[in-house]
């Protein structure tokens, strides 16, 4: 418990105060406790101050207010937390996560010998502040009395409660309230990096089902790469992708491919002479690196891409990049269920927790029962996708992002309007033999390209149903084709990146010198 108290305040130069609030969020939804005195009194503080100023307190804080209020106990206990390492992210909530099965598994046995009492002897129970105790005898009050705590044990560490009177419920309504207010995040989902449809949107949030829809060559797969890029490397959060389609290799190489037109290396790009225009956008093309051919595009491009692209992508710990985990489905099985992804899912988040899973895509995955035509089976799958965002993790939730294929049929009536009109529209009724994408998708969006906005190197974004926010108008967003990163209509994308210090490219800057100049 000491490693979680020690992530929920700044002590070290390299802490950054916005995770730090992030743990204390998830530590103070959780509802652990803390044993000892010291740490008991230092985590009523640290929620005081939190509630009061919005931010997680630091070091010195805590120590001047348990300084003056003379509790030395606690002091040391603070000078033991500041040797250790804070956690965040994905490790903090791993952390956290196993010392709340070790919680349950003491509630457990405890409430086990309770029933065993009350089924014997009887047992006075506290019902809470202002209620007298009560008197619980026999097996029948034993049963009840464990199915009142059950909720204690299937209520999920970082999620949703599973049942609750609501007009009984005021106190933990509350709790959720001021946890809102002090979140800076709060409402925030998981961004895509394209400003129209983010400042629109607001992000992918837990418990909704975003389905991205459009015809073959309309940048599906290349948006959702990009999205899980942007949140990577940009928004520092984790993300899964169930490829059906593409292998694994594949979307492997659209990512190092995307990463090497990053800003960062625009100086690095200039200087091996594969970058002349500085206000342009250039990274490695896929298709050489597919081939292995990235010499007879440029005599410096497999340096650039082997002694900075690789090196920078693949150092998460520096760099704080989140993980883009992607899972291909199993040759052996010849169907792929919403069933088996869960499984897979909760699997690889009890290790590595993560924001956002993208299925890729929904057409290419089987439904938990042979059904008779197609409108049902896709029907059935995005029902599952959505039951799925709700209850992952037993309530917890999770943003789930499934690429769909529309029908020939809706792209020639999409392509007559542009003839007509100068725009290409869908609309729901083009999401081919699945109507249940209009009830079941919290979000619905699509995307269009054709011979003249490929010319131009731009893609249609449209936003076809938004449950909870206002619909985005129509907006183009750039393709820079070769290294198929996905950018606003600028030259420079207007993503932000908060954790980023001043003087982080000049050290970027200065590595690159000392390897470009090396003999």
């Amino acid at each position: 418990m000491k490693t979680l108290l020690r992530s929920t305040f700044v002590s070290a130069p390299g802490d950054k105060p916005e995770l730090l609030m992030r743990n204390y969020l998830d530590l103070s939804s959780s509802g652990m406790g803390f044993e000892s005195p010291a740490d008991i009194a230092c985590w009523e503080f640290i929620q005081r101050f939190v509630q009061t100023h919005n931010h997680v307190p630091d070091y010195t804080t805590l120590v001047t207010h348990f300084r003056h209020a003379r509790e030395d106990l606690v002091l040391d206990r603070l000078e033991e937390l500041r040797t250790l390492s804070a956690r965040s992210r994905g490790d903090f909530q791993t952390r956290l996560e196993t010392k709340a099965e070790e919680r349950r598994i003491r509630v457990v046995s405890e409430l086990l010998k309770e029933a065993a009492v009350i089924t014997q002897t009887g047992l006075e129970i506290d019902q809470g502040k202002g209620k007298d105790k009560k008197h619980l005898k026999g097996p029948v009050a034993a049963v009840r009395y464990l199915l009142d705590r059950s909720h204690e044990i299937t209520t999920p560490t970082l999620g949703n409660k599973l049942r609750g009177v609501a007009n009984q419920d005021g106190d933990d309504f509350l709790k959720e309230y001021e946890r809102v207010e002090a979140d800076p995040l709060a409402g925030v989902g998981q961004h895509t990096g394209l400003e129209q449809m983010d400042v629109a949107l607001n992000g992918a949030r837990r418990h909704e089902l975003w389905i991205h829809a459009a015809f073959t060559g309309g940048l599906k797969s290349t948006f959702m790469l990009n999205w899980a890029y942007n949140q990577a490397v940009y928004f520092r959060h984790d993300s899964l992708i169930f490829s059906l389609e593409m292998p694994y290799e594949q979307c492997r190489r659209i990512l190092y491919a995307i990463h090497s037109s990053h800003e960062k290396f625009k100086k690095i790009r200039h200087k091996l002479g594969i970058q002349q225009d500085p206000d342009v956008t250039v990274g490695l093309p896929y298709d050489y690196i597919k081939h292995g051919t990235l010499r007879e595009w440029h005599p410096n491009a497999k340096r650039f891409l082997k002694d900075f692209v690789v090196p920078d992508f693949n150092d998460l710990k520096g760099n704080e990049y989140g993980r883009i985990h992607i899972e291909v489905a199993d040759p052996d099985k010849p169907d792929f269920t919403v069933a088996d992804l869960r499984q897979t899912a909760e699997l690889i988040y009890s290790e590595t927790p993560f924001s956002l899973i993208f299925v890729d895509h929904i057409s290419l995955m089987a439904p938990r029962r042979w059904v008779s035509n197609t409108t049902e089976r896709l029907n059935e799958i995005v029902r599952d996708l959505k039951r799925l965002s709700m209850s992952f993790r037993r309530g917890q939730g999770i943003a789930v992002v499934g690429l769909f294929q529309i029908g020939r049929r809706g792209y020639q009536e999409a392509k007559k309007r542009r003839e007509k009109a100068g725009q290409a529209r869908f609309d729901l009724t083009h999401l081919s033999y699945a109507n249940e994408a209009e009830r079941s998708g919290d979000i619905v969006t699509a995307s269009w390209v054709d011979d003249e906005l490929e010319e131009q190197n731009r893609v249609q974004f449209q936003c076809l149903k938004s449950r909870d926010s206002k619909k985005f108008e129509i907006f183009l967003a750039r393709v820079e084709w070769p290294c198929r990163r996905l950018l606003v209509c600028y030259d420079v994308p207007v993503i932000p990146d908060p954790n980023k210090k001043g003087d982080d490219q000049k050290q970027i800057d200065d590595a690159a010198d000392v390897i470009l100049n090396a003999e």
